[in-house]
């Protein structure tokens, strides 16, 4: 995208929408046949778009307080917060830390409740109810807040069996449910190190290849803007035989400027440098902005100077005592970051963590909804752009050769033909179908 003549805000939005009708759309074309090969001219079609390729996700239990009230717990509440999820996603990344899935040594909570966890199944169940294509995240976060305690009372070999058992349990069993893995999340140090355990990150990349071949294995955790931190994860993986497929960002701004096209330029770039620099595809894999300013607020260039250089901070006390915070700025800077987001063309997935006010990062406001699950501008306005404005929905009739052609949005398409309907998957790889209709 060319950023010489944008000098608004509203300038780099037009620029945005351009370059989504660009990258994020395509021509198709549906061909119609009889069931001995004849094409059928003159028939109508209707073609309704129904799933992005593109990931709009969201984490249902980012929060570890709330693993079991809302994402897995059995009332009013959570069937309400589910379908607000559905409303607006359409995946979801699911805590799946090893402190929630095994809070005691052999005790599990893929199937029960125990200890305030789970049962961890029940949250699957309402997202692929809802069709959500679903990531584990942090099979390994190498911290003790988030580890299992029982890790300080193992041996070092007994808490790297551990470990392995733990991987492999989780992967066999939910391998076929699970398109995508975060192995190991925040891997800053050289080693990681949970209570006794010491093990190369690397370890767990090459566990999870060979269990899950089909996946999508992400390295998650890099700064917002930081291109630096993949090296090692992408190093490791491949010095034990395992392989990271893509590369996931996390941004977190209780402060933020929603009119800084500096540091929206320079989030764009970032991606195509991160791209370019390893040959992998960019995830947004954790997003959150807050609705209200609060003291001492936490930005993301507190621990990413970086970000800071970009948006051209000196004094953060300053900028935190200046900068408004409020549900109409949350909207106007996440619509942007999600423009950017699906805009680009090496980024295949924006997704939110947490949902809801009372359970986000940092507990703070942070959520799409508020702690009465009522919607803020930000989801309304997110709601509008992935299902009305990114949407294809269009009235064909088959020409002379049986053929359909239309532009649309990569995806799942609904077509109706007469009182019969079909489901099919069109994109910039697979831009055509052929129906087999029985007059």
């Amino acid at each position: 995208m060319k950023w010489e003549h944008i000098h608004t805000a509203a300038d780099m939005e037009t620029e945005l929408d351009q370059e989504i009708q660009k990258n994020r759309t395509h021509e198709f074309r549906i061909r119609i046949l009889d069931p001995v090969g004849q094409t059928i001219p003159g028939l109508k079609v209707r073609a309704v778009h129904q799933r992005h390729d593109f990931v709009f996700g969201v984490c249902p239990n980012g929060h570890l307080s709330m693993a079991n009230h809302l994402a897995c717990g059995e009332n009013r509440e959570s069937e309400l917060y589910w379908e607000t999820i559905g409303g607006l996603f359409n995946a979801a990344t699911l805590w799946w830390g090893w402190r929630v899935l095994e809070p005691e040594k052999g005790i599990h909570t893929f199937d029960r409740e125990y200890a305030g966890c789970g049962p961890m199944e029940r949250m699957i169940e309402r997202a692929e109810k809802l069709g959500l294509s679903l990531t584990a995240h942090a099979i390994l976060y190498p911290r003790d807040d988030v580890s299992p305690q029982w890790l300080s009372t193992c041996a070092e070999k007994e808490a790297i069996d551990a470990l392995r058992a733990h991987v492999e349990m989780t992967v066999e069993k939910y391998r076929d449910r699970i398109s995508c893995w975060h192995p190991v999340n925040e891997a800053y140090d050289v080693l990681q190190k949970a209570g006794n355990l010491h093990v190369n990150e690397g370890l767990v990349y090459q566990w999870i290849s060979e269990m899950a071949p089909h996946a999508c294995i992400v390295d998650n955790g890099g700064h917002t803007i930081d291109p630096d931190f993949y090296e090692k994860g992408i190093k490791n993986a491949e010095l034990f035989g395992g392989r990271v497929d893509d590369l996931g960002i996390r941004g977190y701004f209780e402060l933020y400027d929603s009119e800084a096209l500096t540091f929206y330029r320079s989030l764009w770039n970032h991606f195509g440098t991160l791209a370019e620099r390893y040959g992998k595809g960019v995830r947004f894999t954790e997003i959150g902005a807050s609705s209200a300013q609060r003291p001492g607020a936490y930005s993301p260039w507190d621990v990413d100077p970086t970000t800071a250089r970009q948006l051209g901070i000196t004094n953060l006390e300053e900028y935190r005592a200046g900068q408004p915070i409020t549900e109409e700025t949350q909207a106007d800077f996440l619509v942007r970051m999600y423009k950017i987001a699906f805009a680009h063309p090496k980024v295949k997935e924006c997704t939110y963590w947490d949902l809801c006010d009372s359970y986000t990062w940092n507990e703070t406001e942070g959520g799409l909804i508020r702690a009465d699950f009522s919607p803020k501008p930000a989801y309304e306005k997110l709601k509008e752009l992935i299902h009305k404005t990114w949407n294809t929905d269009v009235q064909l009739e088959s020409d002379g050769d049986g053929i359909c052609v239309f532009h649309g949005f990569d995806g799942e398409y609904e077509i109706a033909v007469g009182k019969e309907t079909y489901r099919v998957h069109l994109n910039q790889n697979e831009p055509e179908k052929v129906l087999c209709i029985i007059p």
